[in-house]
C-alpha cells in the first residue's frame, strides 16, 4: 500500500502549521516499508529535516498554494488525478477537509478534524459568513467521505459523534504532542527587546469571539479594582476577527491605563518560552478547543496555567490547571487573585503541572496516527 499525506497549508503560525511540522518531524523517525508521499510547500520543508527512511518521499508544490482560495482548488481538481498517478491507495489530510471525490479513485480516505468549531458555535467563527459556510459544507462533505476520521480528544470525538451523527467505529481521538523545543530546559536567549520581563500575566491565542477574551479583561479589571496590582496583562494574538480586535481595543482604552494591557501581533514562537517562563500565570478562556497546546506549553515552562473549564481543555490539562467559568467575571477574577496570592496552591499546581505536561509528546502522536493509517 502507498500512503500519501496532504500537508499543504497556510503558513500563519497556527495549530495546523504546528500539527504539521511536527508530525512531519516526528514521521521522519518511524519505520515503515511502505512508500509514504508528502505533499508539502517549501516554506514548510524548510523547518523539517529530511527524511531517514528511502520510503517517505516529500513532494514540494508551489508556495501560493498556501493560500486557501488555491489550496482548496489544488485539492479537489488536481490532487486526486496526482494520487491517481503515484498510485496510491490512501491519503491521509490532517487539514479538516479533504478531496471529496476519491471514492471514484478507489483511494481511502483519512481526515484529521481540529475544530468542531462550525458545528458548536457558527456564529463565533471569524471571517465573512459566506466563507463560513463554505467551510463549513466542505468540512462537512470532508467527514461524510472519509473512511476513518482522527480527532484530538475523547471530548471531541463524543462532540462530533453527537452533532453529526457520526458512528462512533469511524472516530479515532489521538492527543497532541508539546513542541520538543519546550521540552528543552536550557538558556534561551530569544527576547523582546524593550520589553519588561517582570509582574505580567499572559495569554497566547488568535482573536475570534469564541476565545472570550472580553470576559478576561473583565475579571482583569476587577482584580485591579480590589487590589492595588503593579500587574500587566500580554497578549500573543493572531488578529482573525478585525472587528472584535476593534472592539477589544476600545475596551482597553476605556478601563485600563496605558501600558498595563499590552499586544504583541504574530509574534514569531521563539520568543513564547521566555514569556512563559516569566509570567505570574497563563490563562486561556476559550468556550470551544478540541485540544488546546498552548497551556501545556506553559506548564512546561513552569508557569501556572487558569483555563476555561469549557470542552476538551479539563480533559487536556487534568489536575495541572485552576479552572473557570468562562462566562462568570467574578470567578475569573478569583481563581487569578488564588494563584498570585496563595503560596501553597500556586506550588501544588505546579508540581502537578510538570508531571503533566510530560505525557504528551509527538512520537507518540505520529504512532498512533499510523496505527490508524496503516490497519
Amino acid at each position: 500500500m502507498n500512503l500519501a499525506i496532504d500537508m499543504i497549508a497556510t503558513t500563519l503560525g497556527s495549530g495546523t502549521k504546528t500539527y504539521n511540522i511536527n508530525f512531519c518531524k516526528h514521521l521522519n523517525n518511524f519505520e515503515t516499508q511502505k512508500k509514504i508521499f508528502i505533499f508539502i510547500t517549501k516554506n514548510y520543508l524548510n523547518e523539517i529535516d529530511l527524511p531517514k527512511s528511502p520510503n517517505i518521499r516529500y513532494i514540494v508544490k508551489p508556495s501560493f498554494l498556501t493560500n486557501i482560495f488555491f489550496r482548496i482548488i489544488w485539492m479537489q481538481l488536481i490532487l486526486p488525478f496526482e494520487l491517481k498517478f503515484l498510485r496510491i491507495n490512501q491519503l491521509f489530510s490532517p487539514m479538516n477537509m479533504g478531496p471529496l471525490c476519491l471514492k471514484f479513485f478507489n483511494i481511502k480516505f483519512v481526515l484529521a478534524l481540529h475544530s468542531n468549531l462550525p458545528w458548536a458555535f457558527f456564529s463565533k467563527m471569524p471571517g465573512n459568513i459566506f466563507r463560513n459556510y463554505f467551510t463549513k459544507l466542505l468540512m462537512h462533505l470532508s467527514i461524510s467521505m472519509c473512511d476513518k476520521l482522527i480527532v484530538d480528544s475523547d471530548f471531541a470525538k463524543n462532540e462530533i459523534i453527537k452533532l453529526l451523527n457520526i458512528k462512533k467505529e469511524k472516530v479515532f481521538s489521538i492527543y497532541l504532542g508539546v513542541d520538543e523545543k519546550y521540552l528543552n530546559q536550557n538558556k534561551n536567549d530569544f527576547f523582546i527587546d524593550d520589553f519588561d520581563y517582570k509582574n505580567y500575566f499572559l495569554t497566547v491565542m488568535s482573536c475570534v469571539k469564541y476565545h472570550n477574551i472580553l470576559n478576561i479583561l473583565k475579571g482583569f479589571k476587577l482584580l485591579k479594582n480590589d487590589k492595588q496590582l503593579d500587574l500587566r496583562f500580554v497578549f500573543v494574538l493572531q488578529i482573525l476577527d478585525q472587528k472584535y480586535f476593534d472592539e477589544i481595543k476600545k475596551f482597553v482604552l476605556e478601563n485600563f491605563e496605558k501600558g498595563e494591557i499590552i499586544f504583541f501581533h504574530n509574534l514569531d514562537n521563539k520568543y513564547l518560552i521566555n514569556l512563559y517562563r516569566n509570567a505570574k500565570f497563563y490563562i486561556f478562556s476559550s468556550y470551544c478547543e478540541v485540544f488546546g497546546l498552548t497551556s501545556l506549553e506553559a506548564m512546561s515552562q513552569g508557569c501556572p496555567v487558569l483555563v476555561s473549564n469549557r470542552s476538551a481543555l479539563p480533559e487536556v490539562n487534568s489536575n495541572g490547571a485552576d479552572y473557570f467559568n468562562p462566562d462568570n467575571e467574578n470567578e475569573i477574577r478569583d481563581v487569578m487573585d488564588k494563584i498570585l496570592n496563595n503560596r501553597i496552591h500556586r506550588e501544588e499546581i505546579l508540581q502537578k503541572a510538570n508531571i503533566h505536561y510530560k505525557k504528551f509528546n509527538w512520537d507518540r502522536t505520529v504512532n498512533e496516527t499510523m496505527k490508524v493509517l496503516l490497519n
